[in-house]
């Protein structure tokens, strides 16, 4: 029997986006690889099993998947050499790992533009330079890539022109029971962060300078200016230091229009998909772009943006502006806010496409990924 060991720390209460992919993967992965052992690696603050089966056994191990515990101390302290392949699931691979990697890559923000993922200079530079010490060995010595996108493995191609390992585009996919519009919670849940009798349009996503989140509240101010019972809730995982954002968000205007969460719990955010007018979703560099195809599977109207990996995910089934353009973004949130009809096409075209992208699917995939980077003892 095959054995492959996956880092799944980062499937942990508040989970990031590299946690909800971890766990969606693992929970269809597992019981499609009959021939397959899993050892995963889990958070010490995990509460409870990741996947319970009989062909999985969980580690405990310190440290975030991105950390320098992850760097420094992984590779001594699990003994590897044993594991058929190890699965990276966020580009950073153990000192010392004892068996053949595959490595899945997100983007290449930090390498191609470091300034949109940190307003902060010091933290820019220093993570940088972490990262393309850390990118270029994981890519370098794996024996297969997954790329979350074609936009992303295009970009492994304009970075390291001379990476010998194939790659493949394995989408993510959309939990369809999860992002149910029939299961969602009612308006009446979300009194405590909007009052009854207000609308409001969402944006969901971390506080980094490539998710424009500044550039977004601008646009939508100015296009709801004459409309005082529509808000923008910001729905943001965690801020990055940012103090233009910060100034913005204490202008009078913008406190009157914007109502700022830090966290919500996923029963909450099923709800703020499913009552919103719309996502908006204009960012300016994905690896992916989840949000949006979690909208889209709610059947809420998406304004996306005109990033690649964006208009890979949305296709024709999303509003598409120029995240840099602050006249396009304000005429783009105008329509939708004041065309209903053009609001449903949207809805009912984001369900159809949301459909095309299946965690099933991505598993199978993944597996498929596994099988060729092992080589023949896969087939054995």
């Amino acid at each position: 029997m095959l054995r492959i060991v996956i880092d799944a720390r980062s499937v942990i209460e508040k989970k990031s986006g590299i946690g909800n992919y971890v766990e969606s993967l693992l929970k269809h992965l597992v019981p499609i690889a009959s021939d397959v052992r899993f050892v995963l690696l889990r958070h010490p603050d995990a509460s409870s099993p990741i996947v319970e089966h009989e062909r999985v056994e969980e580690r405990v191990y310190r440290g975030e998947t991105k950390s320098v515990h992850t760097l420094l101390g992984l590779g001594l302290a699990y003994p590897s050499a044993d594991a058929d392949l190890y699965h990276a699931p966020a580009e950073l691979i153990p000192l010392g790992l004892r068996c053949p990697w595959v490595v899945t890559v997100h983007d290449l923000m930090w390498i191609e533009a470091p300034q949109l993922a940190s307003a902060f200079v010091p933290e820019r530079l220093a993570n940088a330079a972490w990262y393309r010490l850390n990118y270029r060995r994981a890519i370098g010595g794996a024996r297969h890539v997954i790329a979350i996108s074609r936009a992303t493995a295009d970009a492994i191609d304009r970075v390291y022109p001379d990476h010998s390992a194939p790659v493949s585009v394995v989408h993510h996919g959309v939990d369809f029971a999860r992002y149910d519009a029939a299961r969602a919670g009612t308006r009446a849940s979300l009194e405590a962060i909007v009052r009854a009798g207000l609308r409001y349009s969402l944006i969901v996503g971390q506080g980094s300078p490539y998710k424009n989140h500044a550039a977004m509240v601008r646009a939508f101010v100015e296009a709801t200016r004459g409309d005082p019972d529509h808000r923008l809730v910001l729905v943001r995982r965690f801020s990055r230091v940012d103090l233009s954002m910060r100034r913005l968000l204490e202008r009078s205007d913008v406190r009157a229009k914007v109502i700022t969460v830090p966290f919500v719990s996923d029963a909450t955010l099923i709800a703020l998909y499913r009552h919103a007018q719309m996502l908006l979703f204009a960012s300016r560099y994905e690896g992916f772009g989840l949000p949006a195809l979690e909208a889209m599977a709610m059947g809420t109207p998406v304004l996306a943006s005109t990033a690649p990996a964006v208009r890979e995910v949305v296709g024709e089934a999303a509003l598409c502006a120029l995240p840099t353009d602050h006249s396009d973004l304000v005429e783009k949130i105008r329509s939708l806010v004041e065309d209903e009809s053009l609001r449903q096409k949207l809805g009912a075209a984001g369900v159809a496409r949301a459909r095309a992208f299946t965690w099933q699917r991505a598993a199978e995939r993944t597996l498929q990924v596994y099988r060729r980077a092992i080589g023949p003892r896969a087939s054995a």
